[in-house]
């Protein structure tokens, strides 16, 4: 060793300091190794019955009766303590229960937090029923831990025939409101500003203007022309238009094309006086129309003005 550290040209201090910090490095090791055989090392078996042990009391059996863990650490000729579904959880203790309609206080007890009893409780609001034990598995605030845990005491009350030929029952009964609601619609070619007013975003106002525009048409013959008086919004239309209806077809006024002359022509909605001056010089022109696809030929309508004016027109000769 001196030869070592005369070869490295040490000093008489560096190679105290060395044998020193050797002595200290020694000293540790050895005291270490005796602490470490002083612990005692757990039986292996053990250690793993105790961590099965551990997660069988986390996760209770499916099965209510067992009587004996289903584990390979466990050597089946010991006696192991049984774990039954009544064993405490976290000071909770288990019981049959039927799902439905459970009161809140009861899920607190199963061992429930506020946020999983409020998912179980929108889907009854919303009509949901557990009609077998799975059905609770679906909803999605219930893990299959929480579930398995459940599952034994889980106990859906069946519903008795009378109870169920009573709700079979109902079904006639909303079909025969459905019906009165449907009786009940308002004709907006008969109806008056009485019963338009009580219509949800029809005001006075509104509703005077949807008469003026009826007459100035000459009636509706579809329950979308609506969009075309002022003040009916998208929105004003989507609230009214399954409580309103076109019946009266028969009230619309005609406008014989043949007889009729331009101004009178031009005061309908659909036709510009350009338009309607056009119509009847043609009609001076080239004779009497004999249907609505004889205004085609006139070139400056378009289809859709021809369409729109169509249900309003009739022609000599027409059986309408």
């Amino acid at each position: 060793m001196k030869r070592l550290l005369a070869y490295f040209k040490f000093s008489k201090t560096e190679q105290n300091g060395f044998f020193i910090i050797l002595v200290i490095i020694v000293l540790f090791a050895t005291i270490y190794t005796l602490i470490k055989r002083n612990t005692r090392e757990p039986i292996p078996n053990q250690a793993k019955l105790f961590e099965q042990s551990f997660h069988d009391s986390i996760e209770i059996s499916s099965t209510p009766n067992k009587q004996e863990f289903n584990s390979p650490y466990v050597n089946k000729n010991e006696s192991v303590v049984s774990i039954s579904p009544t064993t405490d959880l976290d000071d909770e203790k288990l019981f049959y229960f039927d799902p439905n309609n459970l009161p809140h206080a009861d899920w607190h007890k199963l061992g429930l937090s506020d946020k999983q009893i409020a998912v179980l409780k929108n889907y009854e609001k919303k009509g949901g029923r557990f009609k077998v034990k799975t059905d609770l598995r679906k909803i999605y605030s219930i893990n299959d831990r929480l579930y398995k845990r459940l599952e034994p005491y889980i106990q859906i009350k069946t519903i008795p025939d009378s109870e169920r030929t009573k709700q079979q029952d109902r079904a006639p009964l909303l079909y025969d409101k459905f019906e009165r609601n449907k009786a009940e619609l308002i004709d907006i070619n008969t109806c008056d500003t009485t019963a338009l007013i009580s219509l949800k975003g029809i005001g006075s106002i509104l509703s005077k203007r949807i008469l003026k525009y009826k007459d100035v048409l000459g009636g509706f013959y579809r329950i979308e022309q609506l969009k075309e008086v002022y003040g009916v919004t998208a929105e004003t239309y989507d609230l009214i238009k399954d409580y309103i209806v076109v019946a009266n077809l028969d009230g619309i006024k005609k406008i014989n094309i043949n007889k009729v002359d331009a101004n009178s022509l031009a005061k309908h909605p659909y036709l510009s006086p350009k338009d309607a001056k056009l119509i009847v010089n043609y009609r001076d022109q080239h004779g009497s129309y004999v249907n609505i696809e004889d205004l085609t030929k006139i070139g400056t309508l378009s289809d859709l003005a021809i369409a729109k004016i169509a249900p309003y027109l009739i022609f000599e000769n027409d059986s309408r």
